[in-house]
């Protein structure tokens, strides 16, 4: 008969399971504070939308997202995704696109702008924010991505062509026969923010001289935690909207967002954009951080305007704003 083990044996073992599971549980939270939207078991989704930085609307109940993971630290998280609007209870759904970035992974995508061009593709721009510069001198690149069904690929990059720090806000318009880009810089805890603006080339893509249509005031959210512009766009009419949010730095919140018309793209001399005396409110959200806006059109010159938050710790999502 083979000796018996000392009675102690097994409580070694019990202690070391127990031990390996403590340290996989660990793992499992520090994973989950860092990515509230990692792929639920077997689905090949989400748990949770992950932040919507930023927005654009494709054509129908469709959507293309922009999430700012950072590299390298977040160089496996999703950079591009699609949106579908809700059928059911399953809320809203939402693909991630594996995109080849030239170079290094994207970094701090904060906005994304449809582009329109008579060649009837679904083309968008997505811009890197350039919140790292000194870190990652690569994460100012603006790209220009073709959309087709449910994939995606770069067809042209370009740098920055100015100087920048913490863009959010982007979008494109079109006037006459051009296409103008608009961009502002967040500004944290600064009063305003200058609205610039220059035409846009595609095929090469690239930028004329940059003009500035003057200084948004936000009427609120104001403080050192207020961002003026967190998101911009510009609806098929020619109408600018701006969304400005209030960040503690504070992953959990509180947070608190404002949404603004606050101009127009004309068509003097080959394209304006021209800010109104005084910004109109069109919504408050308190508890969301707004961070991205997208003008769906429906027919018959009706306009809805939606936006996408980034909650941190709670994810992401997206709302219809009631008709103004």
């Amino acid at each position: 008969m083979p000796p018996r083990l000392p009675t102690r044996f097994p409580t070694i073992h019990w202690l070391l399971a127990a031990g390996l599971a403590l340290g996989v549980a660990a793992c499992a939270a520090r994973q989950a504070r860092h990515s509230h939207y990692w792929p639920a078991a077997g689905t090949g989704r989400a748990s949770l939308l992950p932040d919507v930085s930023g927005l654009a609307w494709l054509g129908g109940d469709r959507f293309l997202a922009v999430h700012d993971a950072k590299y390298p630290d977040e160089a496996g998280f999703p950079r591009v995704s699609l949106l579908d609007l809700p059928a059911g209870l399953d809320g809203v759904r939402w693909t991630p696109l594996a995109i080849e970035f030239p170079g290094e992974p994207a970094s701090d995508l904060e906005s994304v702008a449809r582009v329109s061009d008579a060649s009837g593709h679904d083309l968008v721009l997505v811009a890197e924010s350039t919140e790292e510069v000194a870190e990652a001198p690569f994460a100012r690149r603006i790209f220009l991505i073709e959309v087709s069904g449910v994939g995606a690929a770069v067809v042209d990059q370009a740098e920055w062509p100015v100087a920048t720090r913490n863009v959010e806000g982007t979008a494109v318009a079109a006037v006459g026969g051009a296409l103008l880009f608009l961009f502002a810089e967040r500004a944290d805890g600064e009063p305003s923010s200058e609205i610039r603006w220059a035409e846009l080339r595609l095929d090469p893509l690239r930028f004329g001289p940059f003009r500035s249509a003057g200084a948004f005031s936000t009427p609120g959210p104001t403080g050192p935690n207020a961002r003026p512009v967190a998101a911009l766009e510009v609806d098929a009419r020619g109408v600018v909207y701006a969304a400005s949010s209030e960040d503690p730095d504070d992953d959990g919140g509180p947070f608190r967002s404002a949404v603004y018309r606050i101009g127009r793209v004309v068509a003097d001399g080959g394209g304006a954009v021209v800010l109104d005396p005084a910004p109109v409110q069109l919504a408050v959200l308190d508890g969301l951080k707004v961070e991205s806006l997208a003008a769906r059109e429906r027919g018959h010159g009706i306009v809805e305007l939606w936006v996408g938050v980034d909650d941190e710790y709670y994810g992401g999502t997206i709302r219809r704003l009631p008709e103004r």
